[in-house]
C-alpha cells in the first residue's frame, strides 16, 4: 500500500515538473499568411495592454529579415536571407517587389523575443494594400500579441 502511494507521488511530481517546462502556446507549422506584397506597420507594447491600445503604438527602428522558407529547420543559418529592412520612425516598412513563394519573416522586437511569421507571396483576387504586425509578447495564457493582419484594397 505504501509502495503504491510512493509510486503515485513520484509520477505526479514528475508530471508537475514536466508541465512547468512546457510552453503552452505554439504556432501552427505550415500556416502561411497569404499576401500579394509585404509592406505595412509594426506595432506593439511590452506589457499586457488591451489589443486596441497595443496596435496603436508603432515600433520605429526595428529590423525585419525575410528568409526563404525551409522545413524542417535545424538551424537558422540554413535559411537563405532574401532581404532586410528597417522600420522608419512611424513603424512603416516596405520589402518592395518580391517573387511569389514562401518566406519566413523575422522581426527583432522586443529584442529578447524574435517574432517569426510564415508568409506566402502570391497572386490573390484582391491585392494586399498593407499589413499590420503586432509584435507584443505573448503571455503564458496565450494572450497578447503575435498577430499578422492583412488589409486588401
Amino acid at each position: 500500500m505504501k509502495d503504491r502511494f510512493t509510486l503515485r507521488a513520484i509520477i505526479l511530481a514528475a508530471l508537475v515538473f514536466q508541465l512547468q517546462l512546457a510552453y503552452p502556446c505554439s504556432w501552427a507549422i505550415g500556416y502561411f499568411h497569404q499576401v500579394t506584397s509585404l509592406r505595412g506597420t509594426v506595432v506593439g507594447m511590452n506589457r499586457g495592454w488591451p489589443r486596441w491600445l497595443r496596435q496603436r503604438v508603432a515600433r520605429g527602428n526595428v529590423n525585419l529579415r525575410l528568409y526563404e522558407y525551409r522545413w524542417p529547420l535545424h538551424d537558422r543559418s540554413e535559411m537563405p536571407l532574401v532581404k532586410t529592412v528597417r522600420t522608419d520612425n512611424s513603424g512603416q516598412f516596405d520589402f518592395g517587389v518580391l517573387q511569389e513563394g514562401h518566406y519566413t519573416l523575422v522581426i527583432d522586437w522586443p529584442s529578447e523575443y524574435a517574432n517569426w511569421f510564415d508568409v506566402e507571396i502570391k497572386k490573390l483576387p484582391r491585392p494586399t494594400s498593407s499589413v499590420k504586425i503586432d509584435v507584443s509578447p505573448v503571455y503564458p495564457d496565450c494572450t497578447g500579441g503575435h498577430e499578422f493582419i492583412a488589409f486588401s484594397e
